[in-house]
């Protein structure tokens, strides 16, 4: 699973106080789909993470499938 996180359309640097709470949100996210690969056409989904601000995160999932989308979004529901 590749998780990738903007803010405000950068990606964080190592040592920011926002990377620190980006990464605790990652970890939960990839906690929640750890192992979720499409059946069929065995393939991850693809996390894209980014907002204006740490409070307006948005997630999109890019997946292979409209069923893999699907189960990513419902085990991050």
């Amino acid at each position: 699973m590749q998780i990738k996180m903007k803010v405000n359309g950068r990606e964080l640097g190592a040592g920011s106080l926002d990377l620190l709470v980006l990464d605790q949100v990652k970890r939960k996210m990839q906690e929640k789909v750890a192992g979720l690969v499409c059946s069929e056409h065995l393939q991850p989904a693809i996390l894209q993470v980014s907002g204006e601000s740490l409070s307006a995160l948005k997630v999109q999932i890019q997946a292979c499938c409209d069923p893999m989308r699907h189960r990513v979004a419902k085990a991050l529901a």
